[in-house]
């Protein structure tokens, strides 16, 4: 007889139905397993918050009945289940052989034997009770800290600790974090003012060296010094601000080094300006006014000098800036600098005046609204922002200031040339002069 058909979508029927049977069960196992891991978690907080509220006593009862019980029992049977555990520990919880050997029923007899036998039975309940409970301590931290005494848990940690974990953090996360680098600081341009070959475009920009005037303020002398215009403000162009800069510090410097008298005339009002004022007249051995420019200072200066009555605002002094006894005609004769700084020339339009008159040359810092012409070396600049005068006048005192001491060393080398001639003179001079006294 014919074997009977096979019902194809029977079979699958039957097969779906056992897939879906295998993943339920598959799905209520771990649903099931899941629930189990939840209720040990929580039996296991619930366990560790009793142990957190049971005394240290009746835990150290619990502990020494626990001891008794194992020595009662064959040591081979102690030690085979303790390497079981060793072995359960390092495989499923993935813990390392340092933090398995800290395992509680050997460590808490190693610590209560070591304090049993430190303290020669001195030591009371309550401190076994601490050292037991004390949380176990890797060997890497006791071998490099031997002098550590740990705490135990339910209390705070101690010095030593905190200082440890404070070693750690740094050790870790100490280098961490940002550090701002190339901050403007006010008191450099003052007290620390760069040179001339350290000034750029961008040292000029960032101080604000650009921004001029309205355009109705405008010029027509300040054109070749600029760039455009921006919001009704004319721009200054930088690239020429530094190749006047440069030129400005090249006469102030060989004016300096040839012992001129060098003249800062800044009106301003601000205190910061001021006190710039004072340190670049200071660095460079010059002079300044900061109050007012009385006119006629130059042009009538016996009529004007007759009202100061200080015999040291009236000195001669000589290469070396030192005070010499003068002539009797020299109160009375005419002093003029040789060469006039000007911060704010717009608002000193008669120390200009008097300089042309006077044939003496002047540098200034000249705006938008200030006409480049009347000034021999002109710098455009913002003469107006505290920060870019700042920035001027520290590089213009500095190139003095270098001028200055090169005429200190050409005057100290010439010193010391002329003691080894006179040195000189005497060693070819004293053999005849001896002869001659022998002789008479």
């Amino acid at each position: 007889m014919p074997e009977p058909l096979v019902d194809h979508n029977l079979l699958n029927k039957e097969l779906r139905e056992q897939a879906i049977a295998e993943a339920l069960a598959r799905e209520e196992a771990a649903i099931q397993k899941a629930k189990e891991i939840r209720e040990l978690v929580d039996k296991s907080k619930e366990l560790i918050t009793t142990l957190n509220k049971t005394p240290t006593s009746l835990i150290n009862e619990r502990i020494l009945r626990l001891n008794k019980d194992l020595a009662k029992l064959p040591q081979t049977k102690v030690k085979q289940l303790d390497e079981e555990l060793r072995e359960f520990i390092v495989t499923h919880m993935k813990l390392s052989e340092d933090l398995a050997a800290n395992r509680p029923w050997t460590q808490q007899r190693s610590i209560l034997g070591e304090a049993r036998a430190s303290n020669k039975g001195k030591k009371t309940s309550q401190d076994e009770s601490e050292a037991m409970a004390a949380p176990p301590v890797s060997s890497q931290y006791i071998s490099q800290y031997p002098n550590l005494k740990p705490t135990p848990d339910y209390k705070g940690y101690s010095d030593q600790e905190l200082y440890l974990r404070q070693l750690n953090y740094l050790r870790s996360s100490g280098k961490l974090g940002s550090k701002v680098e190339n901050v403007y600081k006010p008191q450099r341009d003052t007290h620390k003012p760069m040179s001339v070959s350290n000034a750029t475009v961008a040292t000029l920009l960032a101080a604000g060296c650009h921004m001029g005037h309205a355009t109705a303020s405008f010029r027509a002398s300040f054109q070749p010094f600029l760039y455009g215009v921006y919001n009704g403000i004319h721009l200054i162009d930088l690239n020429q601000t530094i190749e006047q800069l440069r030129l400005a510090c090249k006469v102030i410097e060989g004016v300096s080094e040839k012992g001129g008298v060098i003249l800062y005339v800044g009106t301003h009002k601000n205190w910061s300006i001021q006190e710039s004022l004072v340190a670049a007249s200071n660095r460079s051995k010059g002079y300044y006014v900061s109050k007012r420019w009385i006119p006629g200072t130059i042009t009538n200066y016996i009529e004007v000098t007759k009202q100061i009555k200080d015999p040291k605002m009236k000195q001669h002094v000589d290469m070396e800036n030192t005070p010499v006894e003068s002539g009797r005609n020299f109160f009375n004769s005419i002093i003029k600098p040789d060469l006039v700084v000007l911060l704010n020339p717009v608002d000193n339009r008669n120390c200009i005046k008097e300089c042309i008159s006077a044939c003496i040359p002047t540098i200034a810092l000249c705006d938008t609204d200030m006409e480049a012409s009347l000034i021999t070396y002109p710098i455009p600049c913002n003469d107006d922002n505290v920060r870019s005068v700042n920035l001027m006048l520290g590089i213009l005192s500095k190139a003095a200031e270098t001028g200055l001491n090169k005429r200190l060393d050409a005057i100290q080398r010439l010193k010391e040339e002329d003691k080894r001639n006179q040195e000189a003179q005497l060693q070819i001079n004293g053999p005849s002069e001896n002869l001659d006294s022998a002789m008479v």
